[in-house]
């Protein structure tokens, strides 16, 4: 009789359990905090590989070609000061939703100079 009662109160519990779980919802900003250090990521490569240096010419092709392995591996887009420095310059017309943005300080023709980093699907 044991057996029979733990069956069914067995099945009742996988029965309110199937409409239970999935009436939970993920929070979109459940990941915010990987998007975070994946712009500060993202980042640190770009000044390790020096690529702030003699920063004001936009055609430089090493930032850009890094700012492309950057897009290819994580699938976001990168920007940096908006679209000065982008991996999405052919899809300029799109439009693309911000995910997250990190503002840096760095040392530009002598002077603090900040720039924003912008990592957006």
């Amino acid at each position: 009789m044991q057996s029979f009662e733990a069956l069914i109160s067995f099945l009742f519990f996988v029965f309110v359990c199937s409409y239970i779980i999935p009436s939970f919802s993920y929070d979109t900003q459940a990941n915010s905090l990987y998007h975070i250090q994946l712009a500060e990521d993202a980042w640190r490569v770009l000044y390790l590989r020096d690529n702030f240096k003699d920063f004001d010419d936009p055609s430089r092709p090493g930032l850009e070609k890094d700012l492309d392995i950057i897009k290819e591996q994580t699938g976001l887009c990168v920007f940096i000061d908006g679209i000065v420095f982008t991996s999405c310059r052919n899809s300029a017309d799109k439009v693309h939703s911000k995910t997250v943005s990190i503002t840096k300080t760095v040392i530009y023709d002598g002077q603090l100079t900040t720039l924003t980093l912008s990592l957006q699907t």
